[in-house]
């Protein structure tokens, strides 16, 4: 099983050299399986059924099968390249036009959108709540059109200040779930970048 669209990612060099992640696309995780790095450290979503659907040097990614065969649920955590900010309406401007690149037009047209700067962290962080219709969504009986609605948390490195992470925890489906709120949030807070760079895993 795969997701038919990951949030993509910019792949870095090295830059969780030292770690090792013995997965591959398709192999089940537990609920809060670890996976340590020196840069970002992962947990698995808390719940069942999810799979790995991505592994790169700069993050992972999960992803499990809803109720319904069109259905899918995603999360990911990932680094990047990040440049200068000098105050938070620029940090907030290039989130958004990182999320615009990764989601673009005429397949995915947003109906709903919400950033909220937040200082109150180690690091400087945006919460992203948005809401697409993607028209051409890949699914087991072909394209069809379904929502995708995304909440994520994109934050500057509080110790490698030229990278950025990120956070998001997705849905796909023929109607937006509601409830989704809950788990994103337990997989988005359950994930933070360490604040010495060397003292993790």
């Amino acid at each position: 099983m795969t997701i038919p669209e990951k949030i993509a990612v910019l792949v870095l060099g090295c830059l969780v050299a030292g770690t090792t992640w013995a997965l591959s696309p398709g192999q089940p995780v537990s609920p809060k399986q670890f996976f340590p790095s020196r840069i970002l450290p992962v947990y698995a979503p808390d719940s069942e059924g999810w799979i790995v659907t991505g592994v790169a040097s700069n993050g992972l990614s999960f992803g499990k099968r809803g109720a319904e065969s069109t259905e899918t649920y995603g999360a990911q955590a990932f680094v990047f390249e990040m440049p200068p900010t000098p105050d938070s309406g620029s940090f907030v401007d290039f989130v958004k036009k990182r999320i615009a690149s990764m989601n673009p037009p005429p397949r995915f047209v947003e109906t709903a959108s919400d950033y909220q700067y937040d200082e109150d962290r180690t690091c400087p962080c945006v919460n992203v709540h948005i809401t697409f219709d993607d028209t051409a969504a890949l699914t087991p009986t072909g394209r069809q059109a379904l929502k995708l609605q995304v909440t994520s948390r994109y934050c500057r490195h509080p110790v490698q200040k030229n990278l950025g992470f990120g956070v998001a925890y997705s849905h796909r489906g023929k109607t937006t779930d509601e409830s989704m709120e809950g788990a994103a949030r337990s997989f988005i807070e359950a994930i933070s970048a360490p604040q010495l760079g060397s003292n993790s895993p």
